[in-house]
């Protein structure tokens, strides 16, 4: 253990090294009431919950305490970037800061298995002599020989869906483990080696959602990657729900089928069980599993035409699949496809010394099951109890697919984190909703017990930014809206000089309020697709004068400090769809427990998004600006004042010549 003696507000108090390993560095009182908890938290052995407002740097409050615990912790975050900047930026920080008292930091990164290298896999693809043509393919080769930790990051112009990519990554379903005889040399060995021996790992939301699922699951200690720990720290918290709603799920997609028999049938030439004649036995079963393959999700794209009024099968959200829409054709062509892929796995099951082949085994079996269970409508968790699931099916151009999803995954989290994990801290900039955590603690399963901190923003929001919610425009679904809005947006602009993100709830939003203010705004209009995210946002923060429409992928996690960004337009109030089946289901819950499935869950969900879209804005003491919310059921319906009241304490304004004079103010003092 680290020496007792050295606590956190040593490091973040007032005589804090960090005064000479950061210029202009000062103290923070809610940045050090959060590192106090999070280091209570870890020395009792206790869970917490911390909405930090932005500005509180609440990344030092929780990587001090966490070095100074000496237990095994993981820090999770939400994205591989966030991950790189905590890694990369922060603990460099706390790294000196902490050597001034002789304490050293030791750190890992871990990223999920598809971001790197599988030798074996490569090896294969390479003797395979199939990609001799793939510029991909070849560029892989060059950097692949010269590598040292196998991360696909090195490839900075790799295009994110490059095949070739995919047909060399390391997988969950594709690793072998200990009987590889790449093993020793293995990239993902490697990077667990390194994690096991540090005492903070770095790694993001869906790696320990993914990691969890399968240490809790039927594959147990086999499957995991990330070492055991004594503590995790999720940090933008507030997306744990909707993760671990995908990770406790199940999902067959005629993609995931695809590649299973593409592997299987490099697996089998490998091994010299491929027949020489086209039509024999085993190349026969791989081309009428394919067929059947084809059929099958061609049944569930057919019956989701019908569904939804259409003729022919085609793109569509994600829609419920109920016991009636569980056809005939549907189920003689699972039975085809069934009794194919079980052809399959007997004969991989045949080999049985080559590991490649019983994991081909092992996969065809999970996925046997998985299109069983969802078309049974059932789920069986870890203690063999029947879960309460939601199943659906999506169609999509390139792929079709079909799962079952937790209705409750608060209840999974429960089990499988918070009463396994000895410490568990939650931290965001929006988690509270009505001035408390009891939503965020249903949603993530939190104890009642758990321990609450709620700290505000440093920041002078009611000086330095202007809320505008106008009450003049058309409800949302009146047609008349997005050309009004788009008058709107443009007169905004034009007081502001552009540096606006205009943030849309759906692509078609965006896509027609792009179309509608061009020609209407001074400065280069973006939209998001264009160019890929981190170029778009380079450009708009060159440019100064720039609106960038977009939708949901840039609500969070973006940062824009400085006069680049001065006016944020969100265009309604992000609702879930109430059609999501997982939506659906969950309102309808709450609803039948004598609830209000809206008031209870789809109005505190839209408002932790709103705070979220809010807070693109103010980034730092110095930034200054203007936030619309062109919806104007957000003041002409009831559920409008706790919209409102999640927000920050930013002026709130109705009328533009109101707002004009705001503006003046502030531009004037910029």
């Amino acid at each position: 253990m680290v020496d007792a003696r050295i606590q956190t507000k040593q490091v973040l108090g007032p005589e804090s090294p960090l005064s000479r390993a950061l210029p202009g560095w000062e103290m923070r009182d809610g940045q050090l009431a959060m590192a106090e908890a999070v280091e209570i938290a870890l020395e009792e052995e206790k869970h917490l919950l911390v909405e930090a407002g932005t500005g509180t740097g609440k990344t030092l409050a929780y990587l001090v305490p966490a070095v100074l615990s000496g237990r095994k912790v993981v820090i999770s975050t939400a994205t591989r970037a966030l991950q790189e900047q905590i890694f990369v930026k922060d603990l460099p920080i706390v790294a000196e800061a902490l050597g001034a008292y002789g304490i050293r930091v030791s750190a890992s990164l871990m990223k999920g298995l598809g971001n790197y290298l599988c030798l074996r896999r490569f090896a294969e693809a390479r003797g395979s002599g199939e990609h001799a043509h793939d510029r991909d393919f070849a560029r892989i080769v060059g950097w692949a020989l010269g590598t040292q930790t196998g991360d696909r990051a090195e490839l900075g112009d790799l295009a994110e869906d490059a095949r070739a990519w995919h047909e060399v990554a390391s997988s969950s379903e594709t690793r072998i483990g200990a009987g590889c005889e790449h093993y020793e040399r293995c990239f993902v060995t490697r990077m667990r080696q390194q994690a096991e021996d540090a005492q903070i790992v770095v790694v993001n939301h869906h790696l320990f959602l993914a990691d969890l699922a399968l240490r809790t699951g039927p594959r147990g200690q086999h499957a995991s990657v990330i070492p055991a720990y004594d503590a995790v720290i999720f940090d933008e918290a507030h997306q744990i729900d909707d993760i671990a709603t995908d990770f406790f799920g199940t999902r067959v997609s005629s993609a995931k089928v695809d590649a299973l028999l593409r592997d299987a049938e490099a697996s089998l030439a490998r091994a010299n069980a491929l027949e020489a004649l086209k039509n024999g036995p085993v190349r026969g079963t791989l081309e009428q599993a394919r067929e059947a393959s084809r059929a099958f999700f061609s049944a569930i794209a057919f019956g989701a035409a019908r569904a939804n009024g259409s003729g022919a099968p085609g793109p569509g959200d994600r829609r419920v699949l109920g016991e009636n829409d569980v056809s005939d054709e549907m189920r003689e062509t699972h039975a085809a496809l069934d009794l194919r892929l079980e052809a399959l796995e007997y004969i991989a099951r045949g080999r049985g010394g080559d590991e490649a082949l019983q994991l081909v085994a092992h996969r065809t079996t999970e996925l046997r099951d998985a299109m069983r269970d969802i078309l049974r409508g059932t789920h069986v968790d870890e203690d063999g109890e029947v879960g309460d699931v939601v199943r659906w099916i999506d169609v999509r151009p390139r792929s079709v697919a079909l799962g079952a999803s937790p209705v409750d995954a608060g209840s999974i989290l429960r089990s499988r984190l918070f009463d396994r994990v000895p410490t568990v801290v939650c931290t965001s900039a929006t988690l509270a909703t009505g001035g408390g955590f009891h939503f965020t603690k249903s949603r993530l399963g939190a104890p009642p017990h758990t321990d609450e901190v709620l700290l505000e923003s440093p920041f002078d929001f009611a000086s330095r930014a202007a809320l505008y919610v106008p009450d003049d425009l058309p409800d949302p679904s009146d047609p008349r809206f997005d050309e009004e809005a788009a008058a709107r947006v443009a007169e905004l602009v034009k007081m502001t000089d552009g540096g606006a993100f205009v943030l849309c709830t759906s692509t078609r939003a965006m896509k027609s309020l792009h179309a509608l203010l061009r020609g209407r705004v001074p400065g280069p209009l973006m939209v998001q697709g264009e160019r890929p995210k981190h170029i778009l946002l380079s450009r708009f923060r060159a440019s100064g004068r720039a609106v960038l429409v977009a939708t949901m992928s840039f609500w969070e996690g973006v940062d824009v400090p400085g006069w680049a960004l001065r006016l944020v337009v969100l265009d309604k109030i992000p609702f879930a769809p109430p059609t999501d089946p997982v939506v659906a289901a969950r309102c309808a819950r709450l609803d039948r427990d004598g609830g209000n499935g809206f008031t209870q869950y789809s109005v505190p969900s839209a408002a932790m998004t709103l705070k979220q879209g809010f807070g693109r804005l103010i980034r730092s003491q110095k930034d200054a600006g203007v936030v619309a919310i062109l919806d104007g059921r957000i003041v002409r319906k009831g559920y409008g004042k706790a919209l409102l009241a999640s927000l920050p304490p930013a002026r709130r304004v109705r009328d533009m010549r109101e707002l004009g004079a705001f503006w003046d103010a502030i531009r004037g003092s910029c």
